[in-house]
């Protein structure tokens, strides 16, 4: 339901009926109605920043040339930020903002960005392992840059005129360059 109805708009009735179970065993999981909503806006989230970063791991690790990993990064980008994606993009920048005045949801997020750091981590320690890395950076740095980078496509989509998602593209694959593929000691 969160994916395509606001949460302020979701009544504890409504979700009940929609998955046919009673408020007994709802509250036997959940201590409020708010939680519930918390958790199911951490695992959209997870789900979405999970899903780029192992893909993107995947690439990297299996590839062993720069053009092909620069290549592969683009095709990623380019399906992972189409027109398609935008609403589990709106909902990723729901759940950040969600997270600044729930607890509850903040606890979630914060683990989740645990994860996403290590996950951003690792793909910069194994360019750094093939000789492909800039290492005037520290990776803690680089994963907090991509983030904040790849959301920067959320502003973009409420935009009265957006960029032009090769533009976009472009602009991205040149920072993942730079950061990732440029070997400068």
């Amino acid at each position: 339901m969160l994916e395509t109805t606001p949460y302020t708009n979701i009544k504890s009735e409504s979700v009940l009926i929609r998955s046919g179970i009673s408020r007994g065993p709802l509250y036997h999981h959940f201590r409020n109605f708010e939680e519930l909503i918390a958790t199911a806006h951490s695992q959209i989230y997870k789900s979405t920043v999970e899903q780029f970063t192992k893909q993107l791991l995947m690439i990297i690790s299996g590839v062993s040339d720069i053009a092909t990993a620069r290549q592969q990064f683009t095709s990623l980008l380019t399906a992972a930020f189409s027109e398609s994606t935008v609403s589990q993009r709106r909902v990723g920048l729901g759940v950040l903002h969600g997270a600044s005045s729930s607890p509850e949801l903040r606890g979630e997020v914060a683990s989740i960005q645990e994860e996403l750091n290590r996950s951003w981590i690792e793909i910069h320690q194994i360019c750094i392992d093939k000789g492909w890395s800039n290492l005037r950076f520290t990776s803690e740095s680089i994963a907090i840059l991509m983030q904040s980078t790849l959301l920067g496509r959320v502003f973009d989509d409420m935009a009265l005129t957006q960029m032009e998602l090769g533009a976009w593209i472009f602009t991205l694959t040149g920072i993942f360059e730079f950061l990732f593929l440029n070997a400068i000691a």
